[in-house]
């Protein structure tokens, strides 16, 4: 049977790297990302620079989560192991971080659109550290600001817990990340 291993955490957590490590270890192997590289996903990529509603940035994940979550049923279908650089609770995560929205409405509303991982890693880190990670990046998006970042990070330690996700501290090097991410799955 093929897995399908999350990983989430705030921007600047290594999800990145750490999927690379992991997809390195297995024969048949699809990595992906949310938001995915599908039409919907580049255009919720785009408005993650816009002033844009909540709500709207809600639903467009959403939708972009329909359509990745039937990729992903696919590839596990014929045989691939599938490694998602960010999945469902990325989307509850940042978007319940807004004001208006409610962190269980958030999670509620993706159930229809969702497939359980076989594993979810919650890479957590310090939202200072994140951002000084980060800090080179050209391009921001609306959500790296340290008081939004510490409301995600709240939120997910949140759903960690709720979710029996495996939370790993990456406030260390990544070398010693990757050998805690190792022992848990291989």
């Amino acid at each position: 049977m093929a897995d399908f291993i999350v990983l989430e955490g705030i921007d600047g957590s290594g999800k990145s790297s750490v999927a690379k490590f992991i997809s390195k270890r297995f024969d048949k192997v699809y990595l992906t990302r949310e938001p995915s590289d599908s039409e919907t996903g580049r255009l919720a990529q785009k408005i993650a620079r816009d002033d844009t509603s909540p709500f709207m940035d809600l639903f467009l994940y959403l939708a972009d989560r329909a359509e990745h979550t039937e990729r992903i049923k696919k590839k596990l279908a014929e045989g691939y192991d599938v490694v998602c650089d960010r999945y469902w609770g990325s989307t509850a995560a940042y978007q319940s971080a807004h004001d208006e929205i409610d962190l269980g409405y958030a999670v509620e509303i993706q159930k229809p659109f969702i497939l359980k991982p076989s594993v979810t890693f919650l890479l957590d880190i310090d939202p200072d550290i994140s951002l000084d990670r980060i800090s080179h990046r050209e391009e921001k998006s609306k959500y790296e600001r340290l008081e939004f970042l510490k409301k995600v990070r709240k939120n997910y330690l949140e759903i960690a817990e709720e979710h029996d996700w495996i939370i790993i501290d990456v406030d260390q090097e990544l070398h010693d990340v990757e050998k805690l991410i190792a022992k848990k799955l291989f």
